[in-house]
């Protein structure tokens, strides 16, 4: 769900005229949540999961959500690069933190490990380094982080029993905070 800006020019950037009303949803969101993660990967599907949840139910104006999969850094670049960006981002994703699986937990960008941070599934490129940068332009970046079961050696889709019974509560959680980023 965008939030309608009318004809309103972006003033921050000069060069480029841009009607803000012409820009996808998720620059002009309040909160953008990002489903992360490969669902034919087992529990690496936990992000798509949690965001196609969040999708099948209202969403509050003002609060974007998109199953990114494996894309999310392709929006991030968009977000760090176009006119208009959202005050809050979070990201949902599987990380392993040597947790119990299905335990929920939210993370800092500056806790991601060196593993992750170059990775990105929180996928490719480091997305994290994107984030690093938005935070620095005044974005609020959250994750939400899930500890997977093991990943299979071979494609698999599906969720472990753990990580499912996790969405619904990841879900809430995301929620809660995407209200909290839009001062509600």
């Amino acid at each position: 769900m965008g939030i309608g800006f009318g004809k309103k020019r972006d003033k921050r950037r000069s060069d480029v005229s841009v009607e803000i009303s012409e820009l996808p949803d998720y620059c002009t969101a309040g909160a953008l949540v990002l489903g992360c993660g490969n669902p034919l990967v087992g529990d690496d599907g936990f992000g798509p999961a949690v965001a196609e949840r969040l999708l099948s139910g209202g969403l509050p104006q003002g609060i974007c959500v998109i199953n990114a999969g494996t894309g999310s850094r392709g929006l991030l670049f968009n977000l760090l690069t176009g006119p208009a960006r959202p005050k809050g981002i979070i990201i949902v994703d599987a990380l392993d933190a040597g947790r119990a699986p299905g335990e929920l937990s939210w993370v800092d960008v500056d806790e991601l490990s060196l593993e992750k941070a170059e990775d990105f599934s929180l996928h490719m490129t480091p997305a994290s380094n994107m984030l690093y940068k938005l935070r620095a332009m005044g974005v609020e970046v959250a994750i939400l982080a899930c500890q997977p079961s093991p990943l299979p050696d071979r494609m698999r889709e599906g969720l472990s029993r753990d990580v499912e019974r996790a969405v619904a509560r990841a879900a809430e959680m995301v929620l809660e905070r995407a209200l909290g980023m839009l001062g509600l």
